[in-house]
């Protein structure tokens, strides 16, 4: 397998929510999502379906009766924090929790610039920045992901 020499343009994985349920019910989480905010968060997406609160009536009826439990992903470097919040819903906040894993195929783009970068190569990072991205041909590359989902089931006594 070549290895390709150019600049790794990042793309997020497409985490595409279908539904206005589906995407109120759903965590995504990053690496650089803080640990303690995404649980303050996930808490509070739980909380919106307790049957003994009083606010939020609208996710005890209706459509948002059928909801289940509540979805948290992570992919890459986020699994290990992804494995750890639902870790800490099980075992310190006594939730059922399920933990599904796969992979899915992304895509990686990188620029590559022309036949004159490669002639001379003692160029400056600085100088290749300079370059418009006209001047430059984006290369794709497909590539498995791991990936986790965490299910917290929703406690309705």
């Amino acid at each position: 397998m070549a290895k390709i020499v150019g600049k790794h343009i990042k793309h997020s994985a497409n985490t595409e929510i279908v539904s206005k349920i589906e995407r109120e019910t759903t965590f995504l989480v990053k690496s650089s999502t803080p640990f303690i905010s995404a649980l303050k968060r996930i808490i509070k997406i739980l909380d919106k379906f307790d049957k003994a609160s009083k606010s939020n009536r609208r996710f005890k009826s209706g459509a948002y009766n059928n909801v289940k439990y509540v979805k948290i992903k992570g992919m890459g470097r986020a699994i290990e924090k992804t494995l750890s919040l639902g870790l800490k819903f099980q075992n310190e906040l006594m939730y059922k929790t399920d933990v599904l894993t796969g992979s899915v195929e992304v895509v990686d783009e990188f620029k590559v610039g022309g036949a004159e970068i490669e002639e001379n190569k003692e160029r400056k990072d600085e100088e290749e920045d300079e370059l418009d991205d006209e001047d430059k041909e984006s290369v794709f590359k497909k590539r498995m992901a791991s990936f986790v989902e965490i299910r917290v089931w929703i406690k309705r006594d």
